[in-house]
């Protein structure tokens, strides 16, 4: 049983507050800071949403708040808060979040709401559910136990983190998911509205960089894994990348997709999908990374072959 009172407990301090996720922040993490926001501002608590990115992701701008999250390369006063709120991260290490943890001090109150099935113990709080479909789910029942009013824009927060996280419902324990979401549509919630926000929209970025990584498919051990690239300078068009792995896993006769991303020279961010009994949650936490069984990430620094030979190792182990 997860106890939600601990984090509303947590909430009950009239000291300011920081809200963040971790670097390259998504739907999920985004929908959950605004979320927990609103619920903020019910109770009349002072708060702040600084991320690491330089500039969060205006696929996300429909959701309201989101002209408050501010980018910590940005902000004039970084000094110690008294306390922090870490969410969609089950670590509040520099290598997950980046150079906002650097507001945390020696002082300072810290929560985590994470869903990944990584365990952390450098918390004072730690609301941790694996089985969730989302941290925005999470969000939603500490919401709920607060007992403030979930308003049509916190519907709508919470409805966009576990659609995105869920991919419409296909990933992360979509059961439960859809229980939610349902409850958020009474709330005010339009399913419709947020999906094509979501989804069914792409700049010419995020389709030139497709087109990119599609030229770079490479299929190993029987066609049960599948590999595509996103090279530096392709990576520099700032396309939409969720999409592409989504495209390596629909192969057939796929178990594991792998997509590596080079976001500085030398230095690749691999994400990891599993459409079989491969658990690649184990296989990214190899490599420091983490996740879920079915969709997990992690971040090498080598030569590209030298990093594909040894996750076909790790892969090999267990198909």
């Amino acid at each position: 049983m997860i106890d939600y009172q601990a984090a509303v407990d947590f909430f009950n301090s009239d000291e300011p507050y920081l809200l963040l996720t971790h670097m390259n922040a998504d739907g999920d993490g985004l929908g959950a800071l605004l979320a927990l926001g609103e619920m903020l501002d019910q109770m009349g608590r002072d708060y702040r949403i600084v991320l690491n990115d330089e500039t969060p992701d205006r696929r996300f701008a429909f959701l309201h708040g989101f002209d408050r999250i501010e980018s910590y390369g940005t902000l004039s006063e970084r000094g110690p808060v008294p306390r922090a709120v870490f969410v969609d991260t089950p670590t509040i290490s520099s290598k997950r979040v980046g150079d906002v943890v650097l507001m945390v001090g020696q002082h300072t109150r810290t929560l985590v709401i994470d869903h990944h099935a990584d365990n952390s113990e450098e918390a004072d709080v730690m609301i941790l559910d694996p089985d969730a479909s989302a941290v925005s789910e999470m969000v939603y029942r500490i919401v709920q136990a607060s007992g403030v009013s979930i308003t049509q824009a916190m519907a709508t927060q919470i409805y966009a983190g576990i659609a995105f996280d869920t991919k419409l419902f296909k990933f992360s324990h979509p059961g439960r998911g859809l229980k939610v979401c349902a409850e958020l549509v009474d709330w005010g919630a339009d399913p419709q509205a947020i999906a094509d926000a979501l989804f069914a929209h792409q700049t010419l970025e995020t389709v030139q960089t497709l087109a990119s990584a599609l030229s770079t498919l490479e299929l190993h051990m029987d066609g049960r894994v599948s590999i595509l690239l996103v090279d530096l300078a392709t990576y520099g068009l700032g396309g939409d990348l969720d999409v592409v792995v989504d495209y390596a896993a629909s192969i057939e006769g796929v178990d594991v997709a792998l997509f590596l991303k080079e976001e500085s020279p030398g230095r690749y961010r691999v994400s990891l999908r599993s459409r079989g009994p491969v658990n690649v949650n184990q296989v990214a936490r190899t490599f420091g990374g983490g996740g879920h069984e079915k969709a997990s990430g992690c971040t090498i620094e080598a030569p590209l072959q030298d990093i594909k030979k040894r996750l076909l190792h790790e892969l090999a182990q267990q198909l």
